[in-house]
């Protein structure tokens, strides 16, 4: 006789967690409007009712697990920069970031990838996806304005590096999915390594 499993009772804050986890994971393996709620409650093993107690609608679920996945890149990263002050360790720790929750990430760019394609635009979502990419050009731009202040890193042009940090990026991610393999974690740590050849470090003195 099978014995029978019991599962732990979630409390509020990591049953809200789950359903968004979740919902991405269906948001990027399918398109997102291809996904229901009822979706999601069957995946999560909730009933549909319980969706609704956490948030509005399907579109504010959504957007809720877009921010979800920006929140866990943001944290986790502010987590990381403390242990340094200096510029270069706070440029790795946002590569270090996007390793450390790749396949978030990955489902991340897919519904992002989704929505900009979609006929009906969303100001909410919109705005989350613009407020994302403004982060990531504050924490790069801040790291490399004080790396060449401080002589660390090579003169350079602090706006067009960290664009081509963010573009690179986003090439990775954009690239495994058209290819199908899983080299993300391989072509960041690729990237880190050419990090030094692109700011000059070493070549300052």
């Amino acid at each position: 006789m099978t014995a029978k499993v019991v599962r732990r009772r979630l409390n509020p804050i990591e049953r809200r967690g789950l359903i968004l986890d979740e919902a991405l994971r269906l948001f990027a393996e399918r398109h997102y409007s291809a996904v229901t709620v009822r979706d999601i409650a069957l995946t999560c093993e909730i009933n549909v009712g319980l969706i609704y107690h956490y948030f509005d609608s399907k579109d504010d679920l959504v957007r809720c697990a877009l921010g979800h996945a920006i929140e866990q890149l943001i944290e986790g990263y502010e987590q990381r920069r403390v242990a340094s002050d200096d510029p270069r360790d706070e440029i790795l720790a946002w590569l270090d970031m996007h390793i450390a929750i790749a396949p978030t990430l990955s489902r991340m760019v897919k519904l992002m990838t989704d929505c900009a394609s979609s006929d009906i635009r969303d100001a909410e979502l919109d705005a989350l996806v613009a407020g994302f990419y403004q982060s990531e050009k504050s924490v790069l731009e801040s790291a490399l304005q004080k790396g060449v202040a401080s002589g660390r890193f090579a003169p350079l042009d602090v706006t067009k590096m960290a664009r081509r940090i963010g573009l690179m990026l986003d090439g990775i991610f954009h690239a495994s999915a058209s290819r199908g393999d899983d080299r993300i974690i391989a072509d960041i740590r690729d990237l880190a390594e050419f990090l030094d050849t692109m700011l000059g470090v070493g070549e300052r003195g």
